[in-house]
Order: structure tokens, then sequence, then C-alpha cells
């Protein structure tokens, strides 16, 4: 039985999910909240009506702020709601400050925004530039922005966790350049903030979800013209965008979570760890890549150590 939906497992804690307009971002946001917490919902895009396209010239994608606060709050939740670009800095410090204006303790951030290449595949001589600005600049530069501020506001409560969304695509050659060098900064990042917010109760931790059921992969695996090849095999063993979000409530309800900060973690592996399946009752087995992958990050963070 799954106890997170009985117990208010994040009763009283307050938690930012940037990147809460669609897919994963959408999904913990909506599991953070049914958990008991207060989530405050940043994205670019406020209403459908300003929702990017699947690639340069593919169909709109669905999902908007206003949706995700709507599914919260028509389902008991509670949310609130902040529009914000992270391509502008501004913006983000902006943001940040209302955030610490209205409410006395930010105990969960989850930097889940990312744009998508138009297609997975590639080498660096057939794969030029033009995704940067949505792997890199958002994905990556953005992340690095939010987890910039928020520290100093964690530093202050002397304790906080922040989730990085990454991906295990970082180790496998068959993914572009670019969306393999977005993913491995993201965890060498995290890394690095763990580090430096050892000694102020802050745990910072990378998560490597597997294929998503998000909007965009439904759309690919319908339409391949759109040029992401999405197997029938891949989307029966997807996982719902709600699972990541109960890794992450697990993570922060675990008062040892600390131990934790600065590694890089699949979700299905916190699945097992702490017991939880997703929302179709369903619990992915540990992979062969999971399992090799964690008995490598293991490794060198020994090492490092040591």
């Amino acid at each position: 039985m799954d106890l997170t939906r009985l117990t208010p497992m994040l009763a009283s804690k307050t938690a930012l999910v940037v990147g809460a307009s669609r897919g994963i971002g959408a999904g913990i946001a909506r599991e953070l909240a049914a958990c008991g917490a207060h989530v405050i919902l940043a994205a670019r895009t406020s209403i459908a009506e300003n929702a990017p396209s699947f690639g340069s010239l593919g169909p709109i994608l669905p999902g908007s702020l206003k949706e995700t606060l709507v599914a919260i709050r028509e389902s008991g939740g509670s949310a609130e709601s902040h529009s914000v670009d992270l391509l502008q800095p501004k913006q983000v410090e902006t943001m940040i400050k209302k955030i610490r204006q209205h409410h006395e303790h930010l105990d969960v951030v989850v930097n889940c925004a990312m744009g998508f290449p138009d297609s997975y595949e590639g080498s660096i001589s057939d794969s030029d530039d033009d995704q940067w600005q949505s792997m890199i600049d958002v994905g990556v530069r953005g992340k690095y922005l939010i987890n910039h501020h928020v520290s100093k506001i964690m530093k202050r409560q002397k304790d906080g966790l922040i989730v990085n969304i990454s991906a295990g695509a970082s180790k496998i050659d068959y993914y572009s350049p670019i969306f393999r060098i977005a993913m491995a900064a993201v965890d060498r990042m995290t890394e690095a903030v763990a580090h430096d917010l050892r000694d102020d109760g802050v745990s910072c931790i990378s998560l490597w979800p597997r294929w998503v059921r998000t909007e965009w992969m439904l759309m690919a695996a319908k339409n391949p013209a759109l040029g992401i090849q999405v197997s029938k095999n891949d989307l029966a063993t997807s996982d719902s965008p709600e699972f990541i979000g109960r890794a992450i409530a697990h993570l922060a309800a675990d008062p040892n979570v600390k131990s934790y900060s600065g590694h890089i973690i699949p979700v299905v592996a916190l699945s097992h760890r702490y017991g939880f399946s997703d929302i179709d009752d369903s619990q992915p087995p540990l992979d062969d890549f999971t399992k090799t992958w964690i008995t490598k990050l293991n490794s060198i963070r020994k090492t490092v150590k040591s």
C-alpha cells in the first residue's frame, strides 16, 4: 500500500517547482500537493495560448501554469503560480524575492525546466547549436540561477532540499552532444551545490527519471513525423510524471536526506529504496542500466571522499 495516498507526508512544507506548466514538472507539482505541501508553481507558459511548439515547426504543446494550478486546487491541494522566463535573470531574482517575502520557509526546490531537441540523435558533426538556448541557457543556466538565489534562503534557514532533474542520457552515446552536455552539467552542478552548502544543513540531489509519459512523449508516440522515436515498448514501460514527484516527496520526508546530498540517483532506485509505486500501482524493476550506474556512481563518490 502506498502511504502517500493516506498520509500528508509534506504537511506544513512549502515547495517551489520550476518548470511546472507541463510534463515532469507539472506531475511533480501535483504529487507534492497531494502529499500535503503548498506548491509554488513557476514556468514561462502562464496560459495555454502562450505555449511553445513541439520542436521548431511542430504543433503547440499542451499545458500551462494555469492548468496545473487549477488541477491542484480542484483536487483539494494548495498552490500558487509565478510566471518567469529563465532566460531573464532579473525575472528569476524578482520571483525569488517575492517568495521570500510571502513565505517564512522554503523547504523544497525542484529544478525541472528545460527545452527538448528536435531530435535526440546526432553527432557533433551533424548537430549545430540551434538547441543551445533551450538545453543549455534554460536547462543549465536557468537551474544555476535558481540554485544561486534559493541557496541564500536555505542557508539562513539552515535546512532545505534542492532537487535537480537530470537524466542518465549523459552517459549514453546515442543521444545528441548538446543533450548529453546539458545533463552532465546539471549533475556536476548538483555535486558543486551540495559541496558548497554541506555545512549549512542544505541538501542537493540529482534525479534521473526513465522514459516519462509527458505530453511531449505522447505526442511523439502518436505522430512519428515529429521526428522523435518512441516505440510501443518505450510507452508501455514508461513512468507517469507523478512517479518522479513521489520520489521527491519521500526524499523531502526522509530525516536522513542529508546523507544523499551530492548524489545522482535514478528514480527507480528510490522507488525500491522507499517502497513506493507509480499511480497505477506498478513498480519498475531495477534494470541493468540502473544497477550498473548506481555501482559506478557510488564508486566515484567513495574515490572522491577517500
